[in-house]
């Protein structure tokens, strides 16, 4: 009974001690919570921090990138520029006009293949329909041999880069002049009206009448 009792007493505790037993835990409590929210900030920091240093160094390579995109392109042109050079050296040299000719030539192949390696296209417009899309009429003339709306001269070349129109071809069209269509037309048969069909004589007739 003595233990009994001891134990009931150990365990009752007065009013005033259990409010200060609550205080302790809310605010043990407390200062957890305000642990747990400094650690969450400084995280939120952190990762505000890294995201911000990212972002920069994203912009930085992104301006080299831009700054250094035709580098490539570029060292493949050089040797072009150099053969350029030695020809214009050999020209003043020798003074032979058709080798001088025949090199230009040879440069100007070197330098187109390395361009249509980097996907540059040139724009076939010569006899060719004429096309806004890919065509720039800068004048027309009338050649009654030639198909009307045809290419008939090109007066600076056009040109594709993977498939995209970086320069339309300037070009000259055949078109025909209004009087001429005009007389096209009316000569052309209109081919939804029908002819109607011609009267036969009437032989029954003919016949009475012989």
């Amino acid at each position: 009974m003595k233990r009994a009792g001891y134990l009931l007493a150990s365990h009752t505790r007065p009013p005033h001690e259990e409010e200060n037993l609550n205080e302790a835990v809310l605010e043990n409590l407390k200062q957890i919570h305000e642990r747990d929210i400094q650690k969450l900030k400084e995280r939120l920091l952190r990762s505000h921090a890294d995201l911000e240093n990212l972002r920069k160094r994203s912009s930085r390579e992104r301006q080299e990138t831009i700054k250094f995109a035709n580098e490539s392109l570029i060292s493949y042109i050089l040797p072009v520029l150099d053969n350029f050079t030695h020809a214009f050296q050999a020209s003043e040299k020798t003074g032979d006009l058709d080798s001088y000719k025949e090199g230009i030539e040879l440069i100007y192949r070197q330098l187109m293949k390395v361009l249509e390696e980097s996907g540059l296209e040139a724009i076939e417009s010569m006899e060719k329909p004429f096309d806004p899309h890919f065509h720039e009429a800068i004048s027309t003339e009338y050649r009654e041999e030639t198909p009307d709306n045809q290419v008939i001269d090109v007066v600076r070349s056009g040109y594709l880069l993977k498939g995209r129109v970086i320069r339309p071809a300037m070009v000259r069209v055949n078109k025909k002049p209004q009087e001429a269509k005009a007389r096209e037309s009316a000569v052309k048969p209109n081919p939804k009206i029908k002819p109607e069909p011609l009267e036969q004589p009437d032989q029954t007739g003919d016949k009475t009448n012989a």
